[in-house]
This record gives C-alpha cells, structure tokens and sequence, in this order.
C-alpha cells in the first residue's frame, strides 16, 4: 500500500508535475517517430489496424465482464452527444433506449483500458532505435508495428479523456463541444510551431534541446489544464515537430536515451500509487491479458500479410510486450478519473505484470523463428541428377 509506506500520499501529490513531465516526455518521443513512421506506409498502416481491432474487441469484452467484477455506482451516461449522434443516424430504437442507461464509469473504464491494449513495445530487448540497424525483415517489421500500435494507443486516450470532460469543459469556458475539442487538438499543433520559431535557423544542439524541454513543460501545463492528459498534447506537439522540423532526428537521438529511465520512475510511481486488494475486481487483469493476447497472435500476421505482402507466423506474439506508453497512459488514466484510478491501475499494471512472464521469451522466438525460416532441400544421393 502506497510503496510499504516509503511515498506518502503528500508526497505523491507533490510529484504529480513531475509525473506530467514524463508522461509528456514518452508522448513527445512518440510523436517524433510520426516521420519515420509514415515513410514505411504498409506497416503503420497494418500496424494502425491491428492496434483498431484490438480495441474494438477488448472494449466489448470489457464493456460486457467488468459489471460482473465491479460494483459501478449508478452514474449513468450524462454526454448527450453519443445519445443524439444515435438519433442524428437514425440507429435503431432499442440501441437509442439502451444508450440513454448506459453506466458513465463503466464506459470510460472499458474505453481507456481498451486504449492501452492497443500499445505494444520492445524495450524488453532494447529501444526500437537498436532494431533499426538490424537488415532483419521481422525486425523491422515489429519496429515500426509497435509504435503504430502506440500511435493508436495515445489517440484513443486523447479521445477518451476529450470526450469525458468535454461537456465540463466547454461549459466552463462557454464554448461549444466542436469547439473545445478543436482548442485540445490545436494546442499541441500550436506548441510545435513554437518550437519551430524559437530556435529559428540555430543549429546548436543545447538550444535545440532547451526549445524542446520548453514546448514539453508548456504542452504539458496545458494538457494538464485541460484535462485531456499531458501525454496526449505533447504527442501532438512531437508529432508537428517530426513533420515540419528538421531538428526531429537531433531530437530523437538524443531524447530516446531517457526512455528507459522514465520507464522506471513512472513504474515507481505507479506502483507507489496502487492499493491492490484481493477481490473479484483481478478477473479484469486477466481477461484483458487473454483477449489481448488472442488478437494479437490471431490478427497481427493476417493483417501484415493482406498489406505487406510478406508471411510472417506467430508476428503478433512477438508484441505482448507492454512497459512505457501503457504505464504512461494508465497514470494519465488514474489521475484524470479519480474514482476509477485503482481500477486502471489493477487491470493495466496486472495485465503488464503477466505479460512478463510470456513477453519477453515470445519475442525472441518468433525473431529467432522468422530468422531462420529457410527452405532446405534434400540431399542428392551420389549419382542421382
């Protein structure tokens, strides 16, 4: 309970600007692979469906069995939007009715564990950066499918969390919906451009760096005021960096060194923060941990091999792994949804837990198997043509 006593909630309290920070940091290291990422088109793209499809079926099955694991308050669905969006598309009668009684905790727990579901990493052997010099065709392959799982990953968590305090929001400011959303999405575009006027035509790699450190802290303030997550303004800031600045692989390399240490504090942080107790709730770490693991193994090959053109068994095997982006948007998660934080945090770090126990021997099987996936012929006997 909060770390045997050695963080305190005070002092986890004090450390939520720092939390920010770094969630902001894994969020801006992601926007910056966008390039890198768009140039290998079939892969993101396949890696971007993958990332949809496990979505979709693990917030179904969340969405189903959570009510079954956890007592929800009666606190039904108060966003009229999805309810008139139903109507304005003329949805059937029955799907209208149900919507207006759906439970407002249980659909943003489904939606943001659903989110992190989408993230796969490769840290486990390395960063993706070491992949990248690798000639390997299934390296290279799960170097760019795990970020583009991330990519959809972080997406989802903008839109979860854009979507549940939106009305709020909106009403506070006395601004419309379509036009709160439109400020969360510019805010990142708009901290990018930032940074692009002012380091200017400087090449210094300290100023370049100190131009980044400060569009990370301001896109993080601002993420943070407007609860939409640190992590997701800065991913749209790194994303505008990748695209319009030729500073990005300056950025990047040296950037991508922190990774890992983030990793660990956010880990600390996150485990400083969990209560777990043991009751029915734990079924939803495991069925998490199951269904993910079903369509990834299942759907990841199909869909490189309908896009990529290439045979690569048992490809999603070898993307189980979850550490950074998934610990980054579970804080994110908990910190923006207070009465569901334990919640995110038992399903998430749960599942993160029983993925290291299969993760990381996975993925070097399925990089030894497709290594040594050659064609050998017979030997001719002596005399045979």
């Amino acid at each position: 309970y909060l770390g045997f006593g050695i963080l305190s909630e005070e002092l986890l309290y004090k450390l939520e600007p720092m939390t920010d920070l770094m969630t902001g940091i894994a969020g801006f290291l992601l926007g910056l692979r966008v390039r890198f990422l768009v140039q290998k088109k079939r892969n993101f793209i396949s890696g971007r469906i993958n990332g949809f499809l496990t979505f979709i079926v693990l917030f179904l099955a969340l969405f189903i069995v959570s009510p079954f694991a956890v007592n929800f308050s009666g606190d039904n669905l108060d966003i009229g939007f999805i309810v008139d969006f139903f109507i304005l598309q003329e949805f059937p009668q029955f799907l209208i009715d149900y919507s207006q009684n759906i439970n407002r905790r249980q659909l943003w727990f489904a939606f943001g564990a659903s989110a992190t579901a989408c993230s796969a990493s490769l840290l486990s052997l390395g960063m993706i950066s070491k992949f990248n010099r690798t000639q390997s065709e299934i390296t290279r392959v799960l170097s760019i499918f795990a970020p583009s799982g991330q990519f959809v990953a972080v997406t989802f968590l903008g839109i979860c969390l854009a979507m549940a305090r939106s009305d709020v929001s909106a009403t506070s400011l006395n601004i419309s919906l379509a036009q709160w959303l439109m400020a969360t999405i510019l805010s990142g575009l708009l901290c990018g451009v930032l940074f692009s006027l002012f380091i200017g035509k400087q090449s210094d790699n300290n100023r370049i760096l100190l131009a980044a450190l400060g569009s990370i802290i301001f896109a993080a303030g601002i993420g943070s005021l407007l609860n939409v997550s640190s992590m997701f303004v800065c991913f749209l800031t790194g994303m505008t960096i990748s695209i319009f600045s030729s500073y990005a692989d300056i950025l990047k390399e040296n950037l991508v060194k922190v990774e890992e240490p983030i990793f660990v504090l956010l880990l600390v942080i996150g485990g400083a923060s969990w209560q777990p107790e043991i009751n029915s709730g734990w079924l939803l770490p495991v069925v998490y941990f199951i269904v993910r693991a079903g369509v990834f193994s299942s759907a990841a090959h199909i869909v490189h091999h309908r896009f990529g053109k290439r045979k690569l068994p048992r490809l999603g095997q070898g993307l189980l792994g979850q550490d950074l982006i998934a610990v980054a948007i579970a804080l994110s998660l908990a910190r923006q949804f207070p009465q569901l934080s334990q919640l995110f945090l038992t399903t998430i770090l749960g599942s993160i837990f029983l993925n290291d126990f299969v993760a990381n021997s996975l993925l070097k099987k399925v990089i030894l198997d497709n290594e040594q996936n050659i064609e050998v012929k017979p030997i001719e006997k002596e005399g045979e043509s």
